[in-house]
């Protein structure tokens, strides 16, 4: 089995997220043509996770070489070089963790969407200007249900009731709470079919938003495969990181359609 053949082996069994290796050195001389003479090969190891932090790959690369000599000929190419294991710019943990991150967005924003009762969430992005600064609303007060069409808000120190009060109402939310003693009622109006019309056609627009940034990752990474696989990357090495990298962008288009489908039929059960 030729160097390049058996790195290409190894690379494959290296190129799912996760895998750790060592690497081990051959007691043997082999034949010329086939592995150098203590050659190091890389041994996956047991602890092998489904992700890692780093994706490496080992086939050879080839140095071609074409000097003009004294009387004008060319030199032959040069044979293959084993240069080891190639660090490579594509990280599919990056590019799951980006991913991640805006199908998590989408979730939370989702939560603050009202369906018509009251729920704690619709606050949460709340940001509560004070003297110096803002702050987030869960952070400066509890957030409870009182009944099912109001929320409570019981602020962690009097001096902050009235900058709250104003906050919420100004937050876009379609909401006008009103101070009672040391707490804030924050009624949540009953939804109407143009209010769920008008909430549905938001939700589709978030829904956008949140695959449109999980495309964009894709499209790096695609572009980070494209530049690894100009080093002699083998293509059959190219198209199994290509469905890798589709097969984790399906994953997460497909956990934002059923966020959205789930809050959809809470909508519309209101």
């Amino acid at each position: 089995m030729s160097t390049r053949a058996l790195f290409a082996i190894t690379a494959r069994q290296l190129r799912r997220p996760g895998c750790s290796f060592r690497i081990a050195t051959p007691a043997t001389t082999v034949a010329s043509g086939s592995l150098c003479s203590r050659q190091p090969l890389l041994i996956p190891t047991a602890s092998s996770n489904l992700f890692s932090q780093q994706q490496c790959r080992g086939y050879g690369s080839s140095k071609k070489g074409a000097k003009k000599g004294k009387g004008g000929s060319k030199k032959g190419k040069e044979d293959d070089e084993d240069s080891g294991p190639v660090e490579m710019t594509l990280d599919l943990d990056k590019m799951t963790e980006q991913m991640e991150h805006s199908v998590g967005r989408f979730a939370e924003e989702l939560q603050a969407v009202r369906a018509g009762r009251a729920s704690p969430a619709i606050l949460n992005g709340v940001r509560v200007v004070l003297k110096g600064g803002s702050a987030s609303l869960p952070d400066l007060a509890m957030i409870a249900v009182k009944d099912a069409q109001n929320l409570i808000v019981i602020p962690n120190s009097p001096d902050t009731q009235r900058p709250i009060e104003t906050s919420i109402r100004s937050a876009g939310l379609g909401l006008n709470p009103r101070i009672e003693k040391d707490a804030i009622i924050v009624p949540v109006p009953k939804s109407t079919k143009e209010s769920r019309e008008k909430l549905l056609k938001s939700l589709g627009a978030m829904a956008e938003n949140a695959r449109v940034h999980v495309r964009k990752n894709r499209q790096d990474a695609m572009k980070r495969l494209k530049a690894d696989s100009k080093d002699n990357m083998p293509p059959d090495e190219v198209k199994a990181w290509e469905k890798d990298i589709q097969t984790v962008t399906d994953k997460y288009t497909g956990r934002i359609e059923d966020q959205l489908k789930a809050k959809q039929r809470e909508i519309e059960r209101t």
